[in-house]
């Protein structure tokens, strides 16, 4: 049957070359956030989901307990039922649970499993571990390092992964080898899914699953249009990714069901364009899709019932309530989203500004399905965020709460793209763009963004007082004030502070920073880091491993070798026909 009589647009069939072409990035991007990763958790948080890995892969289930982090978590949280800063809640058996999502610590335990392989061969094992166990967090002592380090791989082959799908991507909606080359890598490189890349929260994951399911959809949809039947392995593949999705982040669930509807539409509506398959194939078709999604939110309700007797009970009760959503002005946490110079994207991820410039691309033959998904995939990623006072997704470098958004955002200025390198004028406006995106981005990865937000706080107690907060002393919601007053103000504002204390390291003077010289405070105040922070580059993984930890680099200096020379090996590749 032909297409062209229907009115119908095809995808872009991608071809060898485009799958070397998306190989070869995803191993360069891969081999340089390795580089620079951070290897232990960055944040109570994230020290919190890797105690439930491990709880997991040592076989004791989603219970916390069995290391000294995760039974001090637990005695805190017995001491302190009503403290809101330990993410840790008693279950209905008298245990204690975290009340992130279970899908993070699912996908951890291969990683887990993977260090404690290592640190069983690796030579002087026993003494980098004994080396750590002398460290404390919080005044407990530290465990399991190899199975922290490994867990902490899981981000940013994630987000390389994530970069791999956009060129794929890219090569499906027709865009040049080129063009989907430099949107992958603009992408890793040019936003703060790079710091993002490096830190081990859940986001990265959530982020990469949903775009993975919409790269599927966007491949049963070129089936389609060739008037093939689509793979029942895409489709389930699909269903699987939305269904972990939910589990790793419950705010997804609005672009989860975007996502669901697009398959949906795309299946029944080319079965009703030409008769691409019979009823029962189309049922069949819809039920592959489907039962991977909803088994995932079947295990949502089983572990939430088995751990807290609720199924719909996650573990953060009164902390997720829809009373606390949409209780800031919506406008300024849309407004502060996009512009504030702490977390707004248009310092972030500044070449977002061509976003618009890409949606008018009508040249682009398929670009019309494509971006009405990206629009509601985008609405409904911001829509729960815009409302919460903490839009800015807390101690974390850029607004992590809407990298779920980011890759889709990042097609249209992939078509942007397309568009302005054919001219002089469009080619100089992707280099300043993508030029200041990294400018603004690198700082995340060369200064750890616990020690930016750990001096803001600091100096910023001086500079905003709660008398001058209108609010009576010791008024706890005025940390709340302040750090809000940090995302707007340009003197706090994390990308430039993060450059003048770089700066400060580079110059030889210490750990001790002068408020007037690194936010330029009316009054100068001596800050100094908390002492758990990491200071000059030990928030580089390797670098604290091999400096002061004496263990030896070299087996994954290999491997990030072996990456790029695979990369370019497999670009060399695709450029033979």
């Amino acid at each position: 049957m032909s297409l062209a009589g229907k009115g119908m647009r095809r995808f872009a069939r991608i071809r060898r070359g485009e799958r070397l072409v998306a190989r070869a990035v995803f191993c360069a991007i891969f081999a340089f956030y390795v580089l620079i990763f951070t290897g232990l958790p960055d944040h109570l948080d994230s020290e919190t989901e890797y105690q439930t890995t491990s709880a997991l892969a040592r076989g004791e289930g989603f219970a916390l307990g069995g290391t000294p982090e995760s039974d001090a978590l637990v005695a805190v949280r017995l001491s302190q039922p009503d403290n809101a800063n330990i993410p840790v809640r008693v279950g209905v058996d008298g245990k204690a649970y975290s009340w992130f999502g279970t899908g993070q610590a699912l996908v951890g335990v291969p990683f887990y499993w993977l260090g404690r392989m290592y640190s069983a061969i690796a030579p002087g094992s026993d003494e980098v571990e004994a080396r750590f166990a002398t460290r404390t967090i919080e005044g407990v002592h530290r465990s399991e390092y190899y199975s922290h380090l490994a867990v902490g791989l899981r981000n940013p082959l994630m987000a390389a992964l994530c970069v791999w799908l956009i060129v794929l991507c890219a090569s499906r909606l027709g865009l040049s080898r080129h063009v989907a080359i430099v949107a992958g890598l603009s992408y890793g490189l040019a936003t703060f899914a790079m710091p993002q890349a490096r830190s081990t929260l859940s986001d990265v994951q959530a982020t990469t699953l949903l775009f993975g399911a919409f790269y599927l959809i966007l491949t049963v949809r070129e089936a389609l249009e060739r008037v093939r039947q689509p793979a029942y392995h895409h489709l389930m593949l699909a269903g699987a990714c939305l269904g972990m999705a939910f589990l790793t982040r419950l705010v997804t669930a609005p672009a989860i069901l975007v996502l669901v509807i697009a398959m949906l539409v795309v299946l029944v509506g080319a079965h009703k364009r030409w008769a691409a398959s019979t009823n029962s194939q189309l049922r069949l078709q819809c039920l592959a899709f489907v039962s991977p999604a909803l088994l995932g939110f079947g295990l949502y309700l089983f572990f939430n019932y088995a751990r807290f007797g609720d199924a719909l009970e996650s573990g953060y009760g009164a902390a997720v309530s829809l009373d606390g959503f949409w209780k800031y002005p919506m406008a300024l946490g849309l407004v502060s989203l996009c512009l504030a110079p702490g977390k707004g994207l248009l310092f972030l991820a500044p070449a977002l500004v061509l976003v618009p410039k890409g949606w008018m691309n009508v040249e682009n033959r398929v670009a019309g399905f494509t971006r009405w998904v990206i629009l509601a995939v985008t609405i409904a990623v911001f829509a729960p965020i815009v409302g919460l006072e903490t839009w800015h997704g807390a101690w974390t470098y850029g607004p992590r709460y809407i990298l779920p958004a980011l890759p889709f955002l990042w097609l249209c200025v992939a078509l942007a793209m397309e568009r302005l390198r054919q001219t002089i004028l469009g080619r100089i406006v992707l280099v300043l763009v993508l030029g200041f995106g990294v400018l603004t981005n690198a700082p995340g990865v060369l200064v750890d963004h616990m020690t930016h937000q750990d001096l803001a706080v600091q100096s910023a107690r001086v500079d905003w007082p709660n008398e001058d907060l209108g609010m009576a002393e010791g008024d706890q919601s005025g940390e709340n004030v302040r750090f809000q007053n940090i995302q707007w103000s340009v003197r706090y504002a994390a990308p430039w502070a993060h450059w003048r204390i770089l700066r400060h390291r580079l110059a030889g003077l210490g750990e001790t920073f002068d408020s007037t010289e690194i936010f330029y405070a009316d009054e100068a105040v001596s800050l100094v880091p908390n002492p758990e922070m990491r200071a000059t580059f030990a928030h580089f993984g390797w670098y604290d491993y091999s400096r002061n930890l004496g263990g030896k680099v070299w087996p994954i200096g290999f491997a990030i070798l072996l990456l790029f020379v695979g990369a370019f090996r497999l670009f060399v590749r695709s450029t033979d026909h």
